[in-house]
């Protein structure tokens, strides 16, 4: 409910979806709202967070070349592809639960897993601090696995828990991660 505080009425609403050319909408009763369709949130410097919250995207949903430095407010679904490429984002925290296409978060400041959806169709997380692990295991439904086993904290990672995950999915161990410091 705090989103709602935001707004007087539901008509700050229409004016922002407006703003931001957002169609075929839906304002649920907690103020989110839901899109049949896609929305574009592209290319908006001064936007260092949504502007609304939204709850189900039937489409794409793109926050890309923005100035976000939080997911909060991203849809809870998206049907199709998330982009939030090229952003000032350190963490995954409000990402969609779910998302039916590419979830693509490239090209940010990007350090654990966590926060990250629980299904997504394929995910690209190149050009951020978090590539480095993601390549040593590439499966993305490993990564509750990662997450629960909790290796990543900030720029550090505990080591032990990072090769007992590698050991659980069949990976070899390692003794260092690129861009982290790795506690033994």
């Amino acid at each position: 409910m705090k989103y709602l505080k935001l707004f007087e009425n539901f008509e700050d609403i229409h004016k922002i979806c407006k703003e931001y050319d957002i169609k075929n909408y839906t304002i649920n009763t907690d103020g989110s709202i839901d899109v049949d369709g896609s929305v574009y949130l592209c290319n908006y410097e001064g936007l260092t967070k949504l502007p609304l919250k939204f709850n189900n995207v039937s489409g794409h949903f793109n926050c890309d070349h923005n100035n976000l430095t939080t997911l909060g407010g991203s849809p809870k679904s998206v049907g199709g592809d998330f982009y939030c490429n090229f952003n000032n984002l350190t963490s995954l925290e409000g990402s969609p639960k779910s998302v039916g296409g590419y979830f693509n978060c490239r090209y940010n400041k990007i350090l654990t897993f966590e926060g990250a959806p629980n299904n997504v169709g394929y995910f690209n997380c190149s050009d951020t601090p978090i590539f480095n692990i993601w390549y040593l295991f590439k499966d993305y439904s490993k990564v509750e696995l990662l997450n629960d086993l909790d290796p990543i904290r900030g720029n550090d990672i505990l080591m032990d828990r990072f090769n007992t995950f590698l050991s659980m999915i069949g990976k070899d161990e390692v003794v260092s991660v690129k861009g982290y410091n790795c506690i033994n």
